[in-house]
């Protein structure tokens, strides 16, 4: 009986033992958190490859700052963005999808007014895009601090919008 009494015993300290130490949800979000983190991050390499050959092939000196403007802005965001998919144990990836590796190597083959255009459309739509992400994610996500690196891109992605949108219209 003893030993029935101390098998048991030692189970139920066991059970209890891990039942109490909290390794699931260990930075881990929701599966919708995780997949806004990886398409903010899939957007921002595309943001950063085009706005790089933007910087060395548009024609239109506004449009290669702009570009250049992306490349920063994008950099820093994705950095951030690196940071708190680590902090939450998300594997962000480090190449484009292919969706969007098309898109880039569709725009990368173009020269002159054409890759202008063709850039400045891209930016608008990307960025619609973007922002539809992101405010989805601070309405529907569950994790606080995902919720609040996207609220706080929002204005930035606005700011992008704007300017791309005004270029656009000018080049067409």
């Amino acid at each position: 009986m003893k030993k029935q009494f101390f098998f048991l015993l030692v189970a139920g300290l066991g059970f209890t033992f891990f039942s109490c130490t909290d390794h699931e949800g260990v930075g881990m979000v929701s599966e919708a958190d995780r997949q806004f983190m990886i398409k903010a991050a899939d957007g921002n390499l595309f943001e950063i490859k085009a706005g790089e050959l933007a910087s060395m092939k548009a024609v239109v000196d506004s449009v290669r700052k702009y570009g250049h403007h992306m490349v920063t802005d994008h950099s820093k965001a994705s950095e951030e963005l690196k940071a708190l998919a680590s902090k939450k144990m998300v594997d962000l990836p480090d190449m484009l999808s292919m969706p969007k590796q098309k898109k880039l190597d569709s725009l990368a083959a173009m020269n002159g007014m054409a890759f202008d255009s063709t850039y400045m459309m891209m930016m608008v739509v990307s960025h619609v895009e973007t922002i539809d992400l992101f405010n989805t994610e601070t309405i529907l996500g569950e994790d606080q601090e995902v919720k609040s690196f996207a609220s706080g891109k929002l204005p930035t992605l606005h700011h992008h919008l704007e300017e791309a949108e005004k270029l656009r219209n000018w080049l067409w």
